[in-house]
């Protein structure tokens, strides 16, 4: 009779341990999310197929600001990261007003840039050149509210990485389905403090990526939760 019960809880775990080994199981059992965080490049700038553009705000000079693509300046942090030639070009930017303020230069691709995934961090490398100014990173979500997210100040000098959190409050996803809501990034924004010259300013931009949760829950029917925005827009 022993040996019949060790038999029965042998085939038992056998045949349930597996589908709680599962990481969705695991998850829900716990109390914890599961996450599959991965590094997403938007635009490596190496040339200018998202059609950067490129304005200003009121008191911006004649003929500004200005924007100039593939010009061969990469970090040097990235130079040894990539094989030779890979990653060889910033995109670059030039500005003035005609009077001191809150003046704001908008940095933006021909079409809002989708960003896969649950976002939770946003960064790239930006050439300052010491200036009193900031850079924040506007996006937009499934409602339509665009958030400002700052990357932070400019004041330094050559190449650094700039990066901030995704703040949670920032919706990207409901509970019914299709669950996902990505954010868009609509522009980059550069702001001029009102103590600082703004007579004439350089910006160098290269490796805009976002740090971003692709983990999918899994359930039956999850194709057509995936694909109902494409089959209804036929």
């Amino acid at each position: 009779m022993k040996g019949r019960f060790l038999g029965i809880c042998l085939i038992l775990m056998i045949l349930v341990v597996p589908s709680m080994l599962s990481a969705q199981y695991i998850g829900q059992t716990f109390g914890f999310q599961m996450e599959d965080i991965r590094s997403v490049v938007l635009d490596d700038f190496e040339d200018n197929d998202l059609n950067w553009q490129v304005d200003g705000s009121r008191f911006k000079a004649e003929d500004f600001p200005q924007i100039k693509t593939q010009i061969e300046a990469a970090p040097i942090a990235l130079q040894s990261k990539f094989a030779v030639g890979e990653n060889k070009y910033v995109l670059g930017v030039r500005a003035a007003f005609t009077r001191k303020g809150y003046n704001r230069v908008w940095i933006y691709p021909e079409k809002e840039l989708v960003i896969p995934g649950y976002a939770k961090k946003i960064d790239m490398w930006v050439w300052g050149a010491n200036y009193y100014y900031s850079l924040e990173v506007h996006l937009r979500d499934y409602r339509g509210v665009v958030h400002a997210v700052p990357l932070g100040s400019l004041h330094f000098m050559g190449w650094k990485n700039l990066s901030a959190e995704i703040p949670r409050y920032i919706p990207q996803h409901v509970r019914y389905l299709p669950l996902e809501k990505p954010l868009t990034l609509v522009r980059l924004v550069v702001w001029t403090e009102p103590i600082e010259r703004v007579d004439d300013y350089f910006i160098y931009f290269d490796q805009l990526k976002v740090l971003t949760d692709m983990y999918r829950t899994r359930f039956d029917g999850d194709v057509l939760s995936d694909q109902t925005y494409d089959i209804w827009s036929e």
